[in-house]
C-alpha cells in the first residue's frame, strides 16, 4: 500500500473534503484508481483513492486548484511551495493529484499504524536490535544509531535525506523485531 504525507494543518480540511487535491513535484508513483494511506500531523487520516493525476507547469496552476489544495489562491500556494523547495522554478512541471476518501480512520498514530496497531517504542527497539541481532550489516547499524541519537523516527529520516526515508528505518526495525521474537528476546 502506498502512503502520502501531508502537513497536520490540513487534517480538518481533508476530513471535510475541502482539500481534495495535492500539488507535488512528482506523481509519487501513483496512478488513477490507486488507493493510498494518507498521513497528516503524525496520524493516519484514512484510506483514499486517486481520482485523477495530471501535470502542468507551476505557473499554470489556477486559483481553483490552489483552493482545492488548501490555499486561498495561486499566489499563496506558490509562495508556500517556494518555502519548502528553495529553488523552485515557475516553469517546473508539477503533478496535480486529485483524491477522495474511502475510509476515514484518524484515531491512530502513523507509528502505531506501521506496527499493526501496537504501541512500540522505536528507540528502545533499536537498542535491543543493535544489542542482540547479529545479522545486522554495518549500514543498518549506522541507521539504527542515527535513530537512537536523534530520538525520533522523523528526525532520523530527515538526517538520512528526507521523511520518505522512514520506511528504510522501519524495515530494519521490523526485520530485527522478528529476529528477536524468534530468539524469545522480546
Amino acid at each position: 500500500m502506498k502512503h502520502l504525507q501531508f502537513f497536520g494543518k490540513y487534517i480538518d480540511d481533508i476530513i471535510r473534503g475541502k482539500k481534495n487535491l495535492t500539488i507535488r513535484l512528482s506523481k509519487a508513483n501513483l496512478k488513477p484508481g490507486d488507493i493510498f494511506i494518507l498521513h497528516a500531523g503524525g496520524k493516519v487520516i484514512g484510506k483514499f483513492r486517486v481520482k485523477n493525476i495530471y501535470t502542468k507547469k507551476l505557473y499554470q496552476i489556477t486559483d481553483e486548484e490552489a483552493k482545492r489544495d488548501g490555499y486561498n489562491n495561486r499566489e499563496e500556494l506558490i509562495n508556500d511551495l517556494k518555502k519548502i523547495y528553495k529553488r523552485l522554478d515557475l516553469n517546473r512541471e508539477v503533478a496535480i493529484i486529485e483524491f477522495e476518501p474511502i475510509e476515514i480512520i484518524n484515531n491512530i498514530s502513523s507509528e502505531e499504524f506501521a506496527w499493526s496497531g501496537k504501541k512500540v517504542d522505536l528507540i528502545e527497539l533499536a537498542k535491543l536490535v543493535l544489542k542482540y541481532d547479529e545479522k545486522l550489516n554495518e549500514k543498518e547499524r549506522k541507521i539504527l544509531n542515527i535513530l537512537i541519537e536523534s530520538g525520533s523516527l522523523r528526525k532520523a529520516a530527515i538526517k538520512l535525506g528526507g521523511l520518505n526515508k522512514r520506511y528504510i528505518i522501519r524495515k530494519i526495525l521490523k526485520k530485527g523485531f522478528y529476529r528477536l521474537k524468534e530468539k524469545n528476546i522480546i
